[in-house]
Parts: structure tokens; C-alpha cells; sequence
């Protein structure tokens, strides 16, 4: 790759242990000269009135978290926990930048969550309850609007940034395998990704933009999906290329961290070209 990131800061979200696909990103853009600041899930003084079993959950959530930051990208990245369903949680975060005199240049928003999947089953869209609802879109897509509103407001956002947040097929069709309540979610973070290339690229030159990236089930997220091992071979077989990698989806999301490449509010396929197919 004949492009460099020396000099430009570099925000992560998303890395929970080292099979995640953000970890991958992660290093590609490390390796690019990154300075890299990985948030993860964690306690914090906003969580309040939580059970025993729920701090216990955090602490470990974000020990993972660090340890895995800490071994696979070195001692030298910064790490913050951050819950994107507490506004105040965010909030701190923006402030810890800007009082630390912190510019963000890229952001990778890599966070997702669906409480209709559970132990590999996913609800029929007819029994998704509103609050199931509401929590998908809170943390899979309304997240990266309140963290970039929150950078936006203390003028943290580079000009001329970049904005790739990680998406899949399955906001645009029904897919082979079930995806359903995510799926709409992921939509929603789509239609985000346009209108947030519009004003910020108006405004700051910042470019905003989603990957839909092929089957993967070694992460977390990945392997509690049902029918995604049949879905990620299907795939194989049918896509002209075959699946991508996660070293192909970390270099095109380090292309689009490239400062002023003038691509913006696209919907973008790291998938072999799986998504031609009828």
C-alpha cells in the first residue's frame, strides 16, 4: 500500500478479544503509523444501580478488552471504557480529548449489539419486543451519531477525517442465514452514513462512510448468529472472488482513513462480490 497514516490519530472502537475483526483494523493501521485510541466496554461511574453479576460483567468485559489491546497493539495505545448507551459516558470521553488537546482524523465504528439472538437463535421479527427494538438501534446505529455529535460539538473532527463504520448485506436484503432485528438496525446506520456525508462533508471535508464486509464467523458477534457457518460457505462458493479476509477489510477501511481521498457516503462491499448475485 503506497499510503501512510504517520501523524494522524486514530480512534477504534469495537475490539472485545483478539478475534475481532476491529483488531484486525486496528493493526493495519497501526502498521500505517497510527496513533490508535481503542475504547471498550467497561465500568465507569455512570454505571449506577447495577447488580453484583452486572459490575462483575464490566470489569471483566473491559480486563479482556485492555489485556488484548495491550498484547496485540503494545503498551503505547490508549485505551478508554466507553458504554455508547450512556450519553454522559460519551460525553467524558470527548472531554478526555480535548483536554488531553487530542485531534480525531478516523474513527471506526465497529459496535453492535441484538438481544433477540440468543445462544445462537434469532427471534422471529414477529416476537421482537419494543424494547429489543430500541436497544439495536440505540447501540448498532444511533451510537455513531451520538459519539461523532459529541466530537463534532468540541471540534475534535480533522478536516478532511474520516468516518467507516462496519456493516452487512443483511440491512439491505433478507439473507440466507437469520439477521433480522440487526438487520434493520444496520439499515438504520446506513442511512446514517448519508446524511452525516453530507453535513460533515459540507461543513469539514469529513468523509463518512460503511463497509459491508463478507460472513465472519471467528469473531464474537460472528459466532453467535445462527446458519452463519452455511451462510459463510455459501458464500464461498458463490461469490466470483470467494469471501474476503479480514486483512482485505482492514486495508479498504485504511483507504478510506487516507486524508482526502473525496470518497464519501458510500455503502461499500468487502465481500468478493458475493452482493451481485441474484
Amino acid at each position: 500500500m503506497d499510503y501512510q497514516l504517520e501523524g494522524k490519530t486514530v480512534i477504534i472502537t469495537g475490539i472485545t478479544d483478539s478475534s475481532s475483526l476491529a483488531l484486525v483494523i486496528a493493526k493495519e493501521c497501526k502498521q500505517l503509523g497510527a496513533k490508535l485510541i481503542c475504547t471498550g466496554l467497561g465500568k465507569t461511574e455512570f454505571h449506577q444501580n447495577l447488580s453484583e453479576a452486572g459490575y462483575s460483567f464490566l470489569e471483566r468485559t473491559y480486563s479482556d478488552f485492555t489485556q488484548t489491546v495491550k498484547k496485540e497493539l503494545g503498551d503505547d495505545v490508549i485505551t478508554y471504557p466507553l458504554d455508547v448507551t450512556i450519553q454522559a459516558n460519551i460525553d467524558s470521553f470527548a472531554d478526555f480529548l480535548q483536554t488531553s488537546q487530542i485531534s480525531v482524523h478516523a474513527l471506526l465504528h465497529s459496535i453492535a449489539m441484538d438481544k433477540t439472538i440468543r445462544q445462537g437463535k434469532v427471534k422471529p421479527i414477529m416476537t421482537v419486543s419494543r424494547e429489543e427494538f430500541m436497544d439495536a438501534m440505540n447501540v448498532s446505529a444511533f451510537s455513531l451519531l451520538a459519539l461523532t455529535q459529541s466530537l463534532y460539538q468540541r471540534n475534535l473532527l480533522a478536516k478532511k477525517g474520516s468516518i467507516v463504520a462496519l456493516s452487512y448485506l443483511g440491512a439491505e436484503k433478507i439473507v440466507s442465514h437469520p439477521y433480522k432485528n440487526i438487520g434493520i438496525a444496520k439499515s438504520a446506520l446506513e442511512r446514517l452514513v448519508k446524511e452525516m456525508a453530507m453535513e460533515l462533508g459540507k461543513e469539514i471535508q469529513v468523509q463518512v462512510n460503511a463497509i459491508r464486509f463478507s460472513p465472519y464467523r471467528a469473531s464474537k458477534a460472528g459466532s453467535a448468529i445462527e446458519g452463519l457457518e452455511q451462510a459463510e460457505n455459501n458464500c464461498e462458493q458463490m461469490a466470483p472472488l470467494g469471501n474476503a479476509s479480514a486483512k482485505d477489510l482492514a486495508e479498504e477501511v485504511a483507504y478510506l482513513f487516507r486524508p482526502g481521498n473525496r470518497i464519501t457516503g458510500e455503502i461499500r462491499h468487502v465481500d468478493g462480490g458475493y452482493h451481485i448475485r441474484g
